[in-house]
């Protein structure tokens, strides 16, 4: 075998990555749970109170990114943790124009 493929087959820098991707795809599982929960809830309030939740609509818009940051470590395109290494996700940011009208 090559030098370097032995040399990172003994790095524990890599092992304790695929850890983490093993730990954050079971909690990536979790999160998809709690999302359809959400999203039956939504459905149910909006029978009732013909609108969504508002907490549960904030709540799960965090929670979207959260998912959303797990699938970018496990996949190798982020480098940073997702919670609880890093802060929860907050409020995502406006990105065009109709996100900044309805924000404003």
């Amino acid at each position: 075998m090559d030098e370097k493929v032995i040399d990172n087959l003994k790095s524990e820098s890599r092992w304790l990555r695929l850890l983490f991707m093993v730990l954050f795809y079971m909690l990536a599982h979790i999160a998809g749970f709690l999302i359809l929960l959400i999203a039956i809830a939504q459905v149910i309030h909006g029978f009732i109170k013909s609108e969504p939740n508002s907490r549960l609509l904030e709540f799960s818009a965090s929670l979207n990114q959260y998912f959303y940051q797990i699938i970018q470590f496990v996949t190798y395109n982020a480098d940073t943790k997702p919670y609880p290494f890093s802060d929860w996700p907050g409020e995502k940011e406006p990105d065009n124009e109709n996100d900044q009208e309805e924000a404003g």
